[in-house]
């Protein structure tokens, strides 16, 4: 088996962008899936960093579980918290958990980021991920609209700031994967299904030269 990512197991966390079909949920896994890996996949709508630390019982749009590419079924619209992550680490002894998060702490339609917070938001998940391996993936573009008030000039500075924030995790720059105003939104932070397409074909050609580091000798040889 010529599989580049054969015998890993990744384990990806995140907010809406990983929790509907036709999102990051739809293209992620299957991608990593066919180049070798186990995958599986959590998605909590509205989540920021530390909700994945100590569970937050007050995020209520959507919440998704995908084991592999199983298929993808309508979202638990309870309220949910996430599985904390080291309880995810236990349960399925990923090789790296990568991480889709940054639109939920931008502060978007406000005057300021606060810094402060999200670091401790960054820093909190960092750490308990630990010595596991780790990729993060920032916000990527998005269209100006009322309902987030997302603009370019905020998602460049949030994506800047996480970069030098998520260490020791890999960061991958969303900003930096798609051209400014080439990404199609339904509401100005979600993605239409072909720019998620798009979005997510980038993380993976981004993320595949550092999965591969993470190979087994064994799994290396297959």
């Amino acid at each position: 088996m010529n599989a580049l990512l054969a015998g890993l197991t990744l384990l990806i966390i995140g907010d809406s962008h990983v929790t509907f079909k036709d999102t990051l949920l739809s293209v992620l896994p299957d991608e990593f899936t066919r180049q070798g890996a186990r995958v599986v996949t959590y998605g909590v709508c509205s989540s920021t960093a530390a909700d994945w630390v100590v569970p937050n019982p007050n995020n209520g749009c959507g919440a998704a579980e995908r084991i592999g590419t199983a298929p993808i079924g309508a979202p638990d619209m309870k309220p949910a918290s996430p599985p904390p992550v080291a309880e995810l680490i236990a349960k399925w002894h990923p090789d790296a958990v990568m991480v889709i998060l940054g639109d939920t702490m931008a502060a978007y339609g406000q005057g300021a980021v606060s810094k402060d917070w999200v670091d401790e938001q960054v820093k909190s998940l960092t750490y308990t991920i630990g010595r596991t391996a780790c990729i993060w993936v920032g916000p990527t573009w998005g269209q100006f609209s009322p309902r987030y008030g997302k603009t370019d000039q905020r998602a460049m500075e949030m994506a800047s700031f996480l970069k030098g924030e998520v260490a020791p995790c890999t960061y991958i720059d969303g900003t930096a994967l798609l051209r400014q105003g080439s990404v199609s939104t339904t509401d100005g932070i979600h993605a239409t299904p072909e720019s998620y397409r798009v979005w997510g074909n980038a993380i993976v050609q981004a993320a595949l030269p550092e999965l591969e580091k993470l190979k087994s000798p064994a799994a290396a040889g297959q």
